[in-house]
């Protein structure tokens, strides 16, 4: 616990595997959110003259009985995303056990047939031909199906507490905290709490207040607070009234690629008669954020006004990033938390978008600390945007969400932007009450009513905060990426990338039943996306077949798979660095993760596998790097090579080289600069370079970047055909859920190439709860070693560990060269197995390696 219903079933054996093959419809009834569900737990009740229980999440309704006395019924516990607390001091007994038993009642309502419930949806990231309500003509009509798992996740989803204390709780802690900017010192401090007195007698007593940081001065506050009966009461201590909240020379708290993500912590306690009636601690960290928008009006019938972005502590912010989901049955996973967390730093991310579906545990945590900025809002399309569906209840529901998820999400200093719509813009009745809820609770980063541009006013005119929702959702040839006619990859999106993602084969098959996994069926398709094209991954098989040749069996179209959405995420996340931030202000990947095992749009895979498509971002989302542009602008004569630099720092004294190379691995082309310098968050174009005639069809291009000690620092190697990709016209990529190019580019000279001769060995190191591991590749062969992959497993060609981060991965290696690359895990994710390696490439044979202790 927490669990939803099917979670629940699931642990208790009731149905197994639900995520393998068509388990999850095959084997549990379709109508388990038509009954309801009991909780029931026992629990001991400490000292203390307040007890008060807490619910953090149910989902839809409940009754809930405390010892056999009704405590609230579901007329009031209702909402999934609203927080409850009733005072249970009369029905708890101080000796012995008391019972908590829960009543659930699940998501009744169907949009477009008899209202909506404010639950959740997952839209058409599962596939609602097999993965939810039965087609209805209702929703036929409007091109749409009503997609849910057979509990509709109902239940106690997130955690249940009981409190104790004295007469008076303590609340909702909360700092703001302002910086003069440009500068950043002195910083002003605004403590926020709210006071409840639990009983029905008034009291008197002190608010005392302590705020630390190792390294800096304490400071301690304090003030009288006098309580009615049942009276609860916001308390503030402001820096005007207390001076010690002005503080000099903060630690800063930064996104982690600028510094340091400084943490102080706030102690706040509540006496009474000199003895604490209650207790809170939360982290905090000291910056501002603050939102704009720029002068770029290139595409006006996107919308006018210029692309939204951020300032964080006075720096323009270049948002690259993903979309988060938790688990599809919402299960709670701590360390899965951790790891994807970890992967989005690995990877480069600074931004991570909530779509609603924001789960219990610990990840905000981990944005915390990892620098992570984060966006979260309401879901699109079905019930939070069905306004017109909305009746007095799901209004109050709404508006007590609202102020549940910000009270939950404000004290976090990740936290950046709340979204009070998604593809659509709530109307001025509900707006109007969302910003004075967002202003009453003291909301101090940025705000969005939409980050879609697809509302329009009566004159036809785009009601938008600067962001867009273009897509595209499927796959593009890299060019489309740097090429400036599409607004698509330009301004601010709030997701865009490949809504069908392919995992790598090793992951295919823990899913996929071994007699489905070929030809591509409708075992694949139900682990597809539910729109149109998505849904048999129609773009994702015409880009394979087209530009790398029919595929022979699963796994080799996985293999080639890889190769694609390697091409596809580096090119969107270099645009958005090589292009100017004039009009390239964010991007954010559709997804960063999987819910569960599927092909619905992923960089990490749910089995926390990094696949082509990872690493093809990470080298994107590199801080600093060399970019080539893929002849992608003007006339698409010459192509450009671009310095990008998204750190605080100067670099100074680097060597830029570009060599192009045949299939063959001999080098046709090849320029130099050196003593190149780059200022900090900047980009410049170093080099331009004409087609270069008498290229072999599928050649490389190789961009390297070293440091002023010579040391190479990048390495960023393109393959190329003679024949382009091309889109056409801006007119033909009008869907973005289809794939439509007028030319394609031709790779399948790659798949005869010459067999490469490679090497791999490594060494081990244990360093307290982690291992590192140094791998060696080396490539004796005369030949190309073309994207290698490079596994530390667990025994010899045994499972890949997981989660792990790889400094690179799928690289290439000219003939005779050799590279070093690092992997960092966790020791106890070895099992008890001895790690060894695993190599295999594009034209490399599998290659088993041993790992030597260091």
């Amino acid at each position: 616990m927490p669990a939803t219903v099917l979670q629940a079933l699931e642990d208790a054996g009731v149905y197994k595997d639900l995520y393998y093959g068509m388990n999850l419809t095959k084997t549990v009834p379709a109508d388990l959110w038509q009954q309801d569900w009991w909780y029931r737990t026992t629990f001991d009740v400490p000292d203390g003259e307040v007890h008060s229980l807490i619910l953090h999440g149910i989902n839809y309704r409940a009754d809930i009985w405390v010892n056999g006395y009704l405590v609230a019924d579901k007329d009031h516990v209702v909402g999934m995303y609203n927080n409850f607390e009733y005072i249970i001091s009369e029905y708890v007994y101080a000796r012995g056990k008391n019972v908590l038993a829960v009543r659930v009642t699940p998501p009744q309502k169907l949009p477009y047939i008899d209202g909506v419930d404010l639950c959740d949806s997952w839209l058409d990231w599962i596939n609602w031909t097999y993965i939810g309500y039965p087609d209805s003509k209702v929703w036929q009509e409007r091109h749409i199906g009503f997609s849910c798992v057979p509990d509709r996740n109902a239940g106690v989803w997130k955690g249940v507490f009981l409190s104790t204390t004295g007469k008076v709780m303590i609340r909702h802690p909360y700092v703001v905290t302002d910086l003069p900017l440009p500068a950043t010192s002195p910083a002003s401090l605004t403590i926020y709490c709210d006071l409840r007195n639990g009983v029905s007698d008034p009291v008197s007593g002190t608010l005392h207040g302590e705020i630390s940081r190792p390294g800096k001065p304490m400071i301690r506050l304090q003030q009288k607070v006098n309580l009615r009966g049942d009276e609860t009461k916001e308390v503030a201590f402001m820096p005007e009234a207390y001076s010690q909240l002005t503080v000099d020379n903060p630690d800063l708290w930064w996104p982690y690629e600028w510094g340091e993500q400084a943490l102080y912590e706030l102690k706040l306690e509540f006496r009474l008669d000199g003895r604490i009636s209650d207790a809170s601690t939360i982290d905090f960290g000291i910056r501002k954020v603050t939102q704009h928008r720029d002068a770029d009006n290139n595409f006006p019938k996107v919308g006018t006004g210029g692309n939204f972005y951020l300032k964080v502590n006075g720096r323009d912010f270049l948002m690259r990033g993903g979309c988060y989901t938790p688990d599809l049955l919402f299960k709670r996973d701590a360390d899965r938390a951790r790891a994807t967390a970890l992967y989005a730093k690995d990877l480069g991310a600074n931004m991570l978008r909530w779509e609603l579906k924001i789960a219990g545990g610990s990840m905000l945590e981990h944005t915390d600390r990892e620098g992570i900025g984060v966006m979260q809002g309401w879901m699109c399309c079905m019930e939070w945007e069905m306004w017109k569906q909305w009746n007095p209840e799901d209004q109050w529901v709404a508006l007590a969400s609202l102020r549940a998820r910000i009270r939950n999400l404000r004290h976090h200093p990740s936290a950046f932007i709340w979204a009070n719509g998604s593809d659509g813009r709530p109307p001025d009745p509900f707006l109007s009450e969302y910003h004075k809820i967002l202003k009453e609770l003291h909301w101090q980063n940025a705000v969005v009513d939409t980050v879609s541009n697809y509302k329009k006013d009566a004159q036809g005119h785009t009601v938008w905060n600067g962001i867009h929702m273009l897509g595209p959702y499927s796959w593009r040839p890299p060019y489309y990426w740097f090429n400036e006619q599409f607004p698509s990859n330009q301004g601010s999106c709030a997701e865009q990338g490949d809504n069908e993602g392919i995992p790598p084969f090793r992951s295919l098959k823990k899913f996929i039943p071994a007699d489905k996994l070929w030809p591509i069926n409708e075992y694949w398709f139900y682990h597809a996306g539910a729109i149109r094209g998505n849904n048999k991954l129609e773009a994702t098989q015409k880009a394979v077949d087209k530009r790398y040749g029919p595929c022979t069996d699963a796994q080799d179209f996985c293999k080639k798979a890889q190769l694609a959405h390697y091409e596809n995420t580096r090119a969107q996340f270099e645009d958005y660095a090589a292009n100017s931030y004039a009009t390239h202000k964010m991007t954010l990947y559709w997804m960063l993760n999987n819910h569960w095992p599927s092909f619905f749009g992923h960089l990490i895979d749910y089995y926390l596998c990094p696949g082509g498509a990872y690493f093809g971002a990470k080298k994107g989302l590199r801080p600093l790097s060399i970019v080539f542009d893929y002849y992608a602008t003007g006339d698409r004569g010459t192509a450009h090579i671009y310095l990008v630099n998204q750190t605080l720092t100067n670099h100074g004294g680097l060597k830029a080289t570009v060599r192009f190379y045949n299939l063959d691995g001999s080098v046709k082309f090849s320029k130099e600069l050196r003593d190149l310098s780059i200022g900090p968050i900047s980009r410049q174009r170093v080099m331009w370079i004409p087609r270069i005639l008498g290229m072999s069809s599928t050649y490389f291009v190789r961009c390297q970047l070293a440091d002023a000690s010579g040391e190479t620092i990048v390495d960023n190697v393109y393959w190329q055909s003679t024949t382009d990709d091309d889109m056409g016209s801006p007119q033909n990529d009008t869907d973005a859920m289809t794939l439509n190019q007028i030319s394609w580019a031709n790779f399948t000279a790659l798949n005869a190439m010459q067999k490469a001769e490679v090497e791999i060995s490594g060494r081990i190191r244990r360093s307290g709860r982690e291992s590192l591991a140094t791998v060696n590749i080396e490539n004796r062969s005369s030949h190309v070693a073309f994207f290698m992959r490079a596994d530390v497993t667990k025994g010899a060609d045994g499972d890949e560990v997981l989660p792990i981060t790889y400094e690179d991965n799928y690289v290439t290696l000219f003939p005779k060269e050799s590279r070093t690359l690092w992997a960092r895990f966790r020791t106890a994710d070895l099992g008890g197995h001895q790690p060894a390696l695993r190599l295999e490439g594009y034209n490399v044979n599998q290659r088993i390696g041993a790992m030597t202790p260091e």
